[in-house]
């Protein structure tokens, strides 16, 4: 082989194997990177959200279940139809103005994203049911299909205290 023979041969080999662009590739990876940020983003506010609609829930139903009847509990008498260890009878009334208190004092009442709580009186009539619903308005929601907020709602309830040995 010649020398011009052999220096023609290694330039077709080293352009040969290296045509194309890294560009593509990179923005690629960005375009992937870009996404998964965007999902973990929008995922860790939906799921912080969720956490403080349970905590606001969880609190209301704890204060709902103080809410005792005591016309029923004292109608004839300190201990009157109870037995020891047994639990305190709720009023609806007293239940839900304990959780209209709690989600004043609390400060939740102001929220822009539309918090609703409702109290009830389970059907034993010891047990506070309280259910509580938002839109949360998530980074990115209109590319995820959310562009009113994603609607969450949470269910908490409370037993009410357990009548002392006398």
């Amino acid at each position: 082989m010649t020398g011009s023979r052999l220096t023609a041969r290694l330039r077709f080999v080293r352009r040969g194997d290296d045509r194309g662009s890294m560009i593509p590739l990179v923005l690629g990876f960005f375009v992937l990177a870009a996404l998964l940020i965007f999902g973990a983003v929008t995922a860790s506010t939906a799921f912080l959200a969720q956490r403080d609609l349970a905590a606001v829930c969880d609190g209301a139903a704890v204060a709902a279940a103080q809410s005792v009847n005591e016309g029923a509990l004292y109608a004839a008498g300190p201990v009157a139809g109870t037995t020891d260890g047994q639990r305190l009878p709720l009023d609806l009334t007293a239940v839900e103005a304990a959780v209209a208190r709690y989600v004043g004092v609390g400060g939740y009442g102001g929220d822009p994203d539309g918090l609703t709580v409702s109290g009830s009186v389970g059907g034993d009539g010891t047990t506070a049911v309280v259910r509580c619903t938002r839109t949360v308005q998530i980074p990115f929601g209109a590319v995820y299909g959310y562009p009113d907020g994603l609607p969450r709602s949470a269910v908490a309830s409370g037993r009410s205290p357990v009548l002392p040995p006398l």
